[in-house]
């Protein structure tokens, strides 16, 4: 494949990625905490015989939007958002550990507070937080976890308080539902912060649908133009192949 190939073909790549970027964007504008990809890529020039030949586009590893999402009042004792930074921490079954800024959480059977896909929600000291059976909760804008046993005179005491860290952005990359996980080599640290959180709410996307929608156009084009530059350049290259090599 001559350069003019390989520079339409790279380009192809990464308006491809681009626009697989933005429709992942698009399709979680409604999705608690989600925080925006942005699709990220690197020139990189090819010499042949010390001469500069080409310059291709690498795909990198996609960069983060992470501003806060609006904060939306629910009412409800186990939606918390954060204002401001920092990330929750929740441990999978298998003791995995992930970052995350969705705040709707739940009780599982057991009574032990878990985000929506059923993983445990850490307390500060890294252990998950257990509410006793028919207790009513409530959470507090310093993260602390009362229950309030459902007995007669009953009063409210700390079951624990939810762990709140803020890992360097460079360190963490998207997981998918949701959740973040640290870059390879590198474990999730469980050092919290002074969080600022608000109980009964929580943060919603930050992209911008609009915004959004207007980059899919732009990436929808460009993917265009560059299938036509790679079927044109297929296309030339077929018809010089075809002409009889003693004219």
């Amino acid at each position: 494949m001559e350069g003019s190939a390989y520079i339409a073909m790279t380009g192809l790549l990464a308006a491809s990625k681009r626009l697989d970027v933005t429709a992942n964007n698009l399709a979680n504008a409604s999705t608690t905490g989600y925080k925006a990809e942005r699709a990220a890529f690197r020139a990189v020039p090819f010499f042949y015989q010390g001469q500069p030949n080409r310059v291709d586009v690498v795909a990198q590893k996609n960069g983060m939007d992470l501003q806060q999402g609006a904060i939306q009042q629910t009412g409800r004792s186990l939606d918390i958002a954060l204002n401001g930074p920092g990330f929750f921490v929740v441990q999978s079954q298998g003791g995995e550990k992930s970052y995350t800024r969705a705040g709707n959480f739940n009780l599982s059977a057991q009574g032990m507070l878990i985000n929506a896909s059923g993983q445990a929600v850490l307390g500060v000291g890294g252990s998950p937080i257990y509410v006793p059976s028919g207790a009513s909760v409530r959470v507090t804008p310093d993260g602390t976890v009362s229950a309030t046993p459902n007995t007669p005179n009953a009063r409210a005491s700390s079951v624990g308080q939810i762990l709140v860290v803020n890992p360097p952005s460079a360190s963490i990359q998207p997981q998918g539902n949701g959740l973040f996980a640290p870059n390879p080599g590198q474990k999730v640290g469980i050092k919290g912060i002074a969080a600022q959180i608000v109980p009964g709410a929580l943060e919603g996307s930050n992209v911008n649908p609009v915004n959004s929608m207007i980059h899919m156009i732009s990436a929808s084009r460009l993917f265009q133009w560059e299938t036509q530059a790679v079927q044109t350049i297929s296309t030339d290259q077929k018809d010089s192949n075809s002409i009889p090599s003693n004219l």
